[in-house]
């Protein structure tokens, strides 16, 4: 998502959310604001987006200045309800202008009065005008934004979030209890996205500023009259590639490669076994 608009929209947003109470931390490329925060700022993005209707139009003079062409379609769709923007685009070598360009509109029933202006005269040439879908490939889904922003925010924080090895534990326990028991120790640190159980070793996913700084220090401490022996994970998670199945097979691929890299070069046929836990 990095560049996109609404990543540009939310980077921006936490910018202005500095004030966070959060401690500060070595990771500081983290997000400083809290998920409810995080949740409201791409929901918000979600809902300006979709509030906004975007009419195609083409048959126009491609030779005319793009200032000619704003001002004449600005003049014409005004009256249709709230003027937003017209995306404009020209060829890169010969300097005229695209065939086609998009008005952006707002307000109740903007589009169907825009739709009546097909045919209307601009520069000597009738226009075609066509509706064309929301501007987020997403909000075609039929997902309402409270949801389109969860299920965002939710793939951020795994994409994000930042791990530690944890050993000293008692490895004979079932394989929910310990994870459980992990989840608890680690609750204080921040928020947990993710517990995977390996042969020996578990590790710990922390979404947030500080919270893999406040995990590792919690090496030494017990738990079920265990020692915990805790260290900071090498490398941060990848993000899903374009096209991935799931991020699941991708996860346990990267997790044998830092358990090999852990142990020191330990043989991947070691951990095959690899039980996950979402």
């Amino acid at each position: 998502m990095e560049g996109s608009p609404l990543a540009n929209f939310v980077k921006e947003s936490m910018e202005r959310s500095r004030s966070s109470p959060r401690i500060s931390a070595p990771y500081t490329w983290k997000r400083p604001f809290s998920a409810d925060a995080h949740l409201e700022v791409v929901k918000s993005y979600y809902d300006y987006v979709k509030s906004r209707i975007r009419i195609g139009v083409e048959g126009y003079d491609t030779s005319l200045q793009p200032i000619e062409l704003y001002r004449a379609l600005e003049s014409l769709f005004k009256a249709c309800g709230e003027f937003h923007n017209i995306q404009i685009r020209s060829d890169p070598v010969t300097n005229e202008l695209q065939r086609s360009c998009i008005v952006i509109l707002r307000g109740e029933g903007a589009g169907d009065k825009a739709l009546q202006l097909d045919g209307s005269d601009i520069g000597g040439k009738k226009i075609v005008v066509t509706s064309l879908p929301p501007g987020l490939s997403d909000l075609s889904t039929g997902l309402s934004t409270d949801v389109l922003a969860a299920r965002h925010v939710a793939h951020d924080q795994r994409n994000r979030s930042e791990g530690v090895s944890v050993t000293g534990y008692a490895t004979s326990l079932p394989r929910d209890g310990i994870k459980n028991a992990l989840s608890n120790h680690f609750s204080t640190c921040g928020e947990i996205t993710d517990v995977f159980l390996l042969n020996s070793r578990a590790l710990v996913y922390f979404y947030g500023l500080g919270s893999n700084h406040r995990a590792v220090q919690l090496s030494g401490t017990d738990l079920g009259g265990c020692t915990l022996v805790v260290k900071a994970l090498p490398y941060p998670k990848p993000k899903e590639p374009a096209g991935a199945s799931g991020w699941t097979r991708l996860r346990y691929r990267f997790r044998l490669a830092t358990l090999a890299k852990t142990r020191g070069g330990t043989n991947t046929s070691d951990v095959r076994g690899i039980r996950v836990f979402i």
